[in-house]
């Protein structure tokens, strides 16, 4: 008889949640502190896991209720007080082209904790706290929502300021990030948008500052979770990497076969917002029996409110770039599309 152990606590009020917002009874703030709990114990793994599990639906709803776990904390205050918030937030920026080594992306910490303060229009109180250095996508890609949870929960208890990457790493993409947190919130979230003559002054304050900034301002879109740009980064560095790794083979073929070679591009959808991204490189004058001259490992990406045909245009560009121009983008279904 094969052995079989019961699910941990945190393991089975996971599952309980889920359950329960299958059958509209959910409760946010109770998933919340199951998720942090989870979160705490360095179980991220566990977590994606279940995300690529779920139909989409219900992994965008999960993983929603994580990024606020992750980058988000209630404060000690007494039980009659109104609760307060520390919260991790990120603007994503671009960048200009042709950037010189070694990167300085400095920012004023003061200067732009007023800047946020002034044009996300935040509630009287909040106190505004920056990273001392826009953060590049490379940079991120090293972080985990563990490691976000600790920073938070760390400058809620008033613990001493740790920088929350040590080390800054040249950009994959033209963009950078300003991560900063809002201690003493009345809300657990963020502004949901900003005004036109808000994005100027904000984007133009910041440009002052750092002239590795481009002056786009209709790039700066609404303050996000931490969380979302931390995998919204890992995105663009892995895809690239699937990228390299699919051109250096395909350089490697004997230029006939290499001529004729078709790239597939494959993406997985219906199962929620973590997928699975790979390529093969299919020879067609080969039996059809004999599968793809190579299969790429599998990379995982963040996919809630991405279009399912952005990893494919993404990669399709880095090939055309390379000089492939036989690809074809392959969408595969889960059974229940």
């Amino acid at each position: 008889m094969s052995s079989w152990n019961r699910p941990d606590p945190l393991t089975r009020d996971l599952i309980h949640l889920i359950n329960a917002r299958r059958h509209d009874h959910g409760d946010a703030d109770a998933a919340i502190d199951t998720l942090q709990a989870l979160l705490e114990q360095d179980r991220e793994q566990d977590l994606l896991t279940v995300l690529a599990a779920l139909d989409e639906e219900m992994a965008e709803w999960l993983f929603d209720l994580l990024a606020e776990a992750a980058c988000s904390v209630v404060m000690d205050a007494e039980p009659e007080d109104k609760p307060t918030y520390a919260v991790m937030g990120a603007l994503e920026l671009p960048l200009q082209a042709n950037l010189s080594q070694p990167l300085r992306l400095k920012i004023d910490p003061v200067t732009t904790a007023n800047l946020l303060y002034t044009h996300l229009h935040l509630a009287a109180g909040t106190v505004v706290l920056v990273e001392p250095r826009l953060l590049t996508d490379a940079t991120l890609d090293l972080l985990t929502l563990h490691g976000l949870n600790e920073h938070i929960a760390a400058l809620a208890d008033s613990r001493p300021r740790q920088l929350l990457a040590a080390r800054l790493h040249p950009p994959v993409e033209s963009t950078a990030f300003l991560i900063f947190e809002l201690i003493g919130s009345p809300d657990a979230g963020l502004p949901e948008s900003l005004e036109e003559q808000d994005r100027q002054a904000l984007l133009q304050g910041l440009v002052a500052q750092c002239a590795e900034l481009a002056p786009a301002p209709q790039m700066l879109e609404a303050a996000v979770y931490a969380a979302y740009a931390m995998f919204d980064a890992q995105n663009a560095v892995r895809l690239h990497r699937l990228a390299d790794e699919t051109i250096a083979v395909w350089r490697d073929l004997d230029p006939t076969v290499r001529s004729r070679t078709i790239v597939h591009l494959h993406t997985q959808c219906g199962n929620g917002v973590y997928m699975p991204v790979w390529t093969d490189l299919f020879d067609p004058e080969l039996p059809e029996d004999h599968g793809p001259v190579w299969t790429s490992p599998d990379v995982w990406v963040f996919t809630a409110d991405l279009p399912i045909e952005w990893p494919g245009e993404m990669l399709t560009n880095r090939l055309l770039a390379e000089g492939c121009t036989r690809f074809e983008n392959h969408i595969v279904e889960a059974p229940e599309n």
